[in-house]
């Protein structure tokens, strides 16, 4: 029955947060349930598990339940489907399981020793419901850290990503990321466990009332000095420098099912031609065009010329040329060496007279589907292209480059004077200064490059002014993993407070302010076309621009010292040196009989 118990708190646990997560249920999610979702799962570490092999399963079936009710699109990913939901669910259980051990671990302790480290700083701290409520929350912050880092990173599933409904409470993630947003919704879900324990049990209320209560001030003020902040970000007056009329292009068909890319094209065109039509008749002009990752099914340099004559109704590049503006879209790029050809997922910039002019490379691909480990030796490969064929021979991209498109200043904004003007320049300097272009640097993240701190700082730090973000999630054909990708991704705008332009195959394609607002949107799974006046704001370094993870990396250091401190203390603990005196009592006891 116990048993039963703890298997039923877990996975109505991870029920719960996945219907907070974007779903088919609630298309951004809902962020109430958040609220409630890790109730049953703190108060089954707190007073239901008695040993850390429960522990370990507790947390493996929460984490896993939560993944596949989330995450049940990537059943969709065409022959990889057993890799992408399966090996990542189980991972991601496996990662859960291993950090519930850490969860378990206070309360282990209040549980089996709570007379060995008397009188200590653990007892008079550590063993408190305020550093279990701040413990709990910090290690499942970290697990979520954990598990959307590095190359095996997923950061979906996420209780940030369940926040979307909440905008307020997003605008915590230019200080934090989107840690500080998950340690928070945690904190508040411990503290209300551990008041319906208090009026459940009702046994040294005076104590666990006082201990309670110093939690409650702590998460209030976090809370309510959360919701100022976001009030006064979300609100704020921002005026834009400069600003880039481009047409978003959402073809919505799907390239994995479509041998050539000619009827992709021809439907991109006519949308584009919408727009600029309509641009013509108000006498404007784009100054960008962005259709969505791999729009274009032939590698780049060498299918240039294919391009030259194909789709035969309208040639691409003819149809650029005769557009008179910059392009950049999805394809890809092939680099020939000596003893290696490396194919790349890219986004391409071609300039106004159709000339290709640079490409970016997606840095962070699809573990063991866009890329394998060890990909990059012969016969690996030719084994791969057998299995399971040529899409997991992507090589990462290893540069961030970004691309430089001319713009539009505002009334409000003034070029920067040029420096060093002399008494007899001045004239001639200020001359050239009105007729020099005005750029602004964009990135190009592609797919889920824009779900990646350690892509997009970089990015950012280099000195990119705009994030346009090129994806292609049309082979899920559900809305709610569009929208969780989106919601992810709306984060980066928050965190930079910059710009974020999405241009999608299927959808979700918006352009979003530095606040997270929408500007403008296209709707899911149709043709269409928008043209929009993306403002371009002065870039401003923000606290999580200037110093990233530092929450997840502090409470670390904090563990780090508690692990160390707690193993001294109970080392030196006065009953752990009486345990060692009467053993070696016994012992020299034991000995003193074998010589007799």
């Amino acid at each position: 029955m116990e048993v039963i118990l703890q298997v039923f708190y877990s996975f109505f646990s991870g029920c719960m947060l996945s219907l907070s997560i974007p779903n088919e249920i609630y298309e951004f999610g809902s962020p109430v349930f958040t609220l409630f979702a890790f109730i049953p799962y703190y108060i089954l570490f707190s007073r239901k598990i008695k040993t850390y092999k429960q522990a370990f399963f507790a947390g493996f079936i929460q984490t896993i339940t939560t993944h596949l009710l989330s995450s049940y699109w990537l059943a969709y990913f065409k022959d990889f489907a057993v890799i992408t939901l399966g090996a990542s669910a189980f991972g991601t259980g496996m990662i859960g399981g291993f950090m519930a051990l850490y969860l378990y671990l206070p309360f282990s302790s209040s549980q089996n020793h709570n007379t060995l480290l008397d009188g200590t700083l653990y007892q008079k701290f550590y063993d408190t419901k305020t550093f279990k409520i701040i413990y709990f929350s910090s290690i499942y912050m970290l697990y979520e850290w954990v598990k959307s880092s590095g190359f095996l990173g997923y950061p979906w599933g996420t209780v940030s990503s369940a926040m979307y409904e909440w905008p307020v409470i997003m605008q915590l993630a230019s200080i934090t990321g989107t840690y500080g947003i998950t340690f928070l919704i945690l904190l508040l879900n411990c503290l209300l466990s551990e008041i319906l324990i208090f009026f459940y049990e009702k046994n040294n209320q005076k104590n666990i009332k006082d201990d309670v209560q110093i939690v409650f001030r702590f998460t209030t003020i976090l809370f309510l000095c959360t919701v100022i902040f976001g009030i006064y970000q979300y609100d704020k007056p921002r005026k834009p420098h400069k600003t880039l009329t481009t047409v978003l292009v959402q073809q919505n068909s799907d390239p994995w099912e479509e041998k050539t890319d000619e009827q992709s094209i021809l439907i991109s065109q006519r949308l584009t031609q919408k727009q600029i039509d309509l641009l013509s008749q108000e006498n404007k002009k784009a100054d960008l065009v962005v259709w969505s990752e791999g729009c274009l099914k032939y590698s780049f340099p060498d299918s240039y010329s294919y391009y030259n004559h194909y789709p035969f109704e309208k040639p691409l590049i003819s149809f650029i040329k005769d557009t008179k503006v910059p392009f950049i879209l999805g394809g890809s790029y092939k680099k020939k060496s000596v003893d290696n050809t490396k194919f790349y997922n890219v986004t391409l910039l071609f300039d106004k007279d159709g000339k290709l002019r640079g490409e970016y490379a997606k840095n962070h691909l699809v573990p063991f589907a866009e890329v394998l480990p060890f990909i990059e030796y012969p016969k690996v490969k030719e084994f791969m292209k057998k299995v399971i064929g040529i899409s997991a021979g992507w090589y990462p991209g290893d540069q961030y480059v970004f691309f430089e498109i001319p713009c539009k200043t505002t009334k409000e904004y003034r070029l920067p004077a040029v420096k060093n003007i002399t008494l007899t320049q001045s004239y001639q300097e200020q001359k050239d200064e009105e007729n020099r272009p005005v750029t602004v640097k964009i990135a190009t993240p592609i797919c889920f490059d824009d779900s990646f701190t350690d892509i997009m700082r970089p990015l950012y730090l280099n000195g990119a002014e705009l994030f346009v973000n090129l994806t292609d999630d049309s082979w899920s054909k559900k809305r709610s993993s569009e929208i969780q990708h989106f919601v992810i991704s709306s984060y980066r705008a928050i965190e930079y407070r910059t710009t974020l332009v999405r241009s999608c195959n299927a959808g979700y394609s918006v352009v979003l302010n530095p606040a997270g607002k929408i500007i403008a949107e296209m709707p899911l799974f149709e043709q269409a076309s928008i043209t929009v006046d993306v403002p371009i704001f002065e870039r401003k370094m923000t606290t999580y621009a200037r110093f990233g993870n530092w929450l997840p990396y502090s409470a670390i250091v904090f563990f780090v010292f508690f692990a160390i401190y707690y193993y001294f203390s109970f080392e030196h603990s006065d009953y752990i040196k009486s345990e060692r005196k009467i053993k070696i009592n016994k012992e020299n006891k034991k000995h003193k009989k074998k010589k007799k």
